[in-house]
Order: C-alpha cells, then sequence, then structure tokens
C-alpha cells in the first residue's frame, strides 16, 4: 500500500468511524461534549458541595485539569485495545500496525476540539476574556495530542502479548488522576523540593500549563512544554521501530 493510499484509508476510516460512534447514541454528537461535562459536574459535587475543598473559580480551575485528563486517559485506554480489535485486517492487508492506534488517537482528537471550544466558550462567560495567551493554546494541544500519540502506541504494543495490560492501564490512569492534579494546586500542597519531581509527570506539566494561560493569562512554560514534546516524540519514534521490526510477530499475536 502506497503513502498516499495510506492517508486516503486513515481519513476515510476516521470519518466512518465518527460517524458510526455518533449513531450509536441517541444525544449523537452532543454527547461528546456532555460526557466529560457530566464528570466534570460529578467532582465539583463532591469537592466544592460535600467537601467544601473548592473555592472562588474552583469549577474553572477543575475543567482545566479535568478535561485534559480525561482526553488523556480515554485515548490510552482505547488504542491499547486497538491492535487486538483489528486482527483481521492486519492479517488480511498490508497496513502498518500503528495505523489503527493512531486512528483512536485521531478520533479523540476530533471530539476533544469540540469538547475544548465548548471550555472555551464556559470559562469566557465565567470572566476569563480572551487575550493574547490564548494563542498558546494550539501549540499545548499540539504537544499532547504528541504525548497521546506516543503513550497510545506503547499500550496497544503492550496488550497483544499481554491482554490484562488493559485492566493495568485503567489503574494506572486512576493512580494517575490523583499524582496530576487536577483536585489541587501543586505549588500550594506541595514542598518546595517536591515540585520539581511533580512536574516530571507529563500529564501534571500539560495541565499546569493550561490552567497558566486560561486561568493566570500568562503565557505557558515552554521549557515544559518542549519537554513534553520530546517524550511523546521519543516514545513514538521507539514504538514506530519496534513495530516495524515485529510487524510479522504481531500478525501472528493477534489470531492467537
Amino acid at each position: 500500500m502506497t503513502t498516499h493510499n495510506l492517508f486516503e484509508a486513515f481519513f476515510l476510516k476516521l470519518q466512518l468511524n465518527l460517524k458510526a460512534e455518533a449513531r450509536s447514541s441517541y444525544l449523537n454528537y452532543a454527547w461528546w461534549v456532555l460526557e466529560p461535562a457530566l464528570n466534570v459536574a460529578l467532582f465539583y459535587f463532591v469537592f466544592e458541595v460535600l467537601l467544601g475543598r473548592g473555592g472562588e473559580g474552583f469549577v474553572v480551575f477543575l475543567l482545566c485539569g479535568q478535561i485534559p485528563f480525561s482526553w488523556f486517559a480515554r485515548s490510552v485506554n482505547n488504542a491499547s485495545s486497538s491492535v487486538n480489535a483489528n486482527g483481521q485486517l492486519i492479517q488480511q492487508t498490508a497496513i502498518p500496525i500503528p495505523f489503527f492506534p493512531l486512528l483512536v488517537v485521531a478520533q479523540d482528537i476530533v471530539k476533544e476540539s469540540a469538547v475544548l471550544v465548548c471550555l472555551l466558550i464556559f470559562v469566557w462567560k465565567m470572566g476569563h476574556n480572551p487575550n493574547m495567551t490564548w494563542l498558546a493554546l494550539p501549540v499545548i494541544v499540539a504537544t499532547q495530542s504528541l504525548l497521546i500519540a506516543g503513550c497510545s502506541l506503547t499500550a496497544a504494543a503492550i496488550t497483544p502479548w499481554l491482554p490484562d495490560f488493559k485492566f493495568i492501564i485503567g489503574t494506572a490512569m486512576t493512580m494517575l488522576m490523583f499524582a496530576s492534579g487536577i483536585f489541587y494546586d501543586y505549588s500550594e500542597v506541595l514542598l518546595e523540593q517536591h515540585k520539581s519531581l511533580f512536574l516530571l509527570n507529563p500529564v501534571a506539566s500539560l495541565i499546569d500549563c493550561y490552567r497558566t494561560v486560561i486561568i493566570d493569562e500568562q503565557w505557558p512554560s515552554w521549557s515544559r512544554l518542549a519537554y513534553v514534546a520530546i517524550t511523546g516524540l521519543g516514545l513514538s519514534a521507539t514504538m514506530a521501530a519496534i513495530y516495524k521490526r515485529l510487524g510479522s510477530v504481531y500478525s501472528q499475536l493477534v489470531i492467537q
């Protein structure tokens, strides 16, 4: 299959999958926005109403953490089973194996774009007016997409060898949620010597960049974004080499 034909197949399959997913529920495309909104509403009720741990501006603070994290967790979790789920196609066609996890990543990028637009409209109505620093948001989104691609390719590469790995991912995402500062401001609760260690978590760095731009109305840390981008690119390049070397092995694994 030529590169041109591969790209055509990718974007055609992307369109078909998005339409099929939208038709699978009564709310169709609206569910892409309603699902994360309901998750945020639940966390807001627990932390603000029941525990009284929120404060002024907590809902925007929570949105800027929960929505990027949900995007990351959903994409990696969905992509982890993409190779096994397409075993017949892998056997019958010459489509490269990375095609399938990257297709999942692309689907979630489209859906998350709609969610992020709704987020920006909401925070605007909450008093955070658009400003020049919002020009950094496409860079942050692109950087997060690179990280998601790298992690998704990694998860999809491991699952055919270890099918139960998809359950490990679920547990890992729960742990990561509490380690990424979604419900708390790391700068207020962590000791000074622990802050740099906390930001080694690329998801935590991304969330901090979103909040810096949207809430603080400042430019994000470009060095942190570079760190996250390099991490994503490094994982993607490593996984691409592994898939290329072990392509025939994966073809056998998915039919077992």
